[in-house]
């Protein structure tokens, strides 16, 4: 089962995503994430937009950010797709282009 996470990023501090249209997203996420074989995925809300989540895949911070409104208006058809820009971001990373994306 997929450890979903939500931090705050000026302190680190964990906090509860409970709009009522999250959780069918929650669970498409989840299942993203069972598919792709990661067991944590924390989303960071950015310290100066709190609309902007950082996405975390495993142990590591991406420089890709997914807006709340993907979880607060219930956006379940574009998590996906979302998700696999994120594992993009995840191998443009790994593969040494992180400097090339800011």
């Amino acid at each position: 089962m997929t450890d979903i996470k939500f931090r705050n990023e000026s302190d680190g501090s964990e906090y509860q995503m409970t709009h009522p249209k999250a959780e069918r997203v929650l669970q498409d996420v989840a299942v993203w994430a069972e598919r792709n074989e990661f067991s944590q995925i924390t989303f960071w809300r950015d310290a100066s937009d709190e609309h902007k989540l950082w996405v975390q895949l495993g142990p590591e911070r991406l420089n890709y950010w997914i807006h709340d409104m993907t979880f607060t208006e219930g956006k379940h058809e574009t998590v996906e797709m979302q998700m696999d820009y994120a594992r993009g971001a995840q191998r443009r990373s790994a593969a040494g282009y992180e400097k090339f994306d800011k």
